[in-house]
């Protein structure tokens, strides 16, 4: 009998490729869905034998945070099948514990190989857990303790202010860690107030908020998965003039600040990377400013994407091209207009060939090179 595979992908082009490769090694495909949330139902549906999950995908929920829902309610291997290779997602999607990582673009028998390695892990799975019931982290020579949750563990590991602290400080950590969750539109923290914990966001977006003294609010960053401006702003208290709250609902990881003082006094090169961190983060906040600086309202809304795009973009099959999951609304918010202002001049620049609107809630870069070109 065939392997049964549902297919998470929200490019249908790349979609139907990765249909077809599947089909035509042998597979059964019982399902092929562009949102998480329509992943997770498809999932309970078909219950397929493993999921090919791309990680920027529509809708609210992403990949990595659907298939920690497929994961934890329907027992179903993963693998991710995406564009990212960099650190952040690499260690978020780690929390997920996906029995694979496929790169694009990829071979067919790449795919192939990686699906039937996983099926063969995930059958043998409940035989190894009863031989050798040890944590994944295990093979670095960590067990750990019991009571000690794996899930806050590893998501607190895979935080680069933290890299080199002892097993003892990790699992000091984990003890006093908490994931929260934090609704859209609620406030996480206040302008003003020292904040009593430090946060890594989970999933989900959160949304950096500056009054004026006119009383107008301004979004002046955006928080996504991986993002430990919440751990900086607990250990700097010039980082206090700003609020936070949910952008869409979203999943933190909290650490009370005074725990995380006490690791960051005890490890000097834990207390350098949070002063390098602080200063590339006062550097972004410096450029986009820059660009909030332009008297022209198009400039403006062209470097809030230029400065968006290295950390919100994701790659398509040109190296010259990005795409943003980002609505119009966001953006003026971003970039101090109104939203029928970001509408129009967008809408002017899709005219030019410059971006692609045709995708709700996404701004396609068609050519970094030229966009910057129009604000040189």
């Amino acid at each position: 009998m065939s392997a049964k595979v549902m297919v998470v992908e929200d490019e249908a082009v790349v979609a139907l490729d990765i249909v077809q490769e599947l089909e035509s090694a042998g597979y059964s495909v019982v399902g092929q869905v562009a949102s998480g949330e329509e992943a997770i139902l498809k999932a309970g549906e078909t219950r397929p034998d493993v999921v090919l999950m791309d990680i920027h995908v529509q809708g609210p929920l992403d990949g990595i945070a659907a298939a920690e829902q497929i994961s934890s309610r329907f027992n179903i291997p993963i693998i991710f099948v995406t564009a990212h290779a960099d650190e952040a997602t690499l260690q978020r999607a780690k929390l997920t514990r996906p029995y694979g990582y496929v790169i694009k673009p990829f071979e067919p028998n790449e795919l192939r190989a990686n699906i039937e390695i996983a099926l063969h892990r995930f059958r043998a799975q409940p035989e190894v857990e009863e031989e050798e019931p040890l944590l994944p982290h295990a093979q670095e020579g960590v067990t750990l303790p019991a009571g000690v949750d794996e899930y806050r563990y590893e998501a607190i590991k895979s935080i680069g202010l933290f890299d080199g602290l002892s097993p003892k400080d990790l699992q000091d950590l984990v003890s006093c860690a908490v994931i929260q969750d934090v609704g859209a539109g609620e406030f996480i923290s206040m302008d003003g107030e020292r904040p009593n914990f430090g946060f890594m966001v989970l999933s989900g977006r959160l949304a950096v908020i500056k009054s004026t003294h006119q009383g107008k609010e301004l979004t002046i960053d955006l928080l996504i998965p991986g993002d430990c401006t919440g751990m900086l702003r607990a250990l700097d208290p010039s980082e206090m003039d700003t609020s936070i709250r949910g952008q869409v609902d979203a999943k933190v990881l909290a650490i009370p600040t005074q725990n995380l003082r006490a690791i960051v006094e005890k490890n000097l090169s834990v207390y350098r990377r949070v002063a390098v961190e602080l200063m590339q983060r006062n550097r972004r906040s410096n450029e986009l400013a820059l660009g909030l600086a332009h008297s022209r309202v198009e400039s403006r809304i062209i470097a809030a994407l230029l400065a968006l795009a290295p950390r919100f973009g994701r790659p398509t099959t040109s190296v010259d091209q990005t795409r943003i999951f980002l609505t119009r609304k966001e953006l003026a918010d971003l970039t101090g207009t109104t939203p029928e202002t970001a509408i129009r001049v967008t809408k002017n620049l899709e005219r030019e060939g410059l971006l692609d609107l045709t995708k709700p809630g996404v701004i396609k870069i068609l050519s970094l090179q030229q966009l910057k070109g129009v604000v040189e």
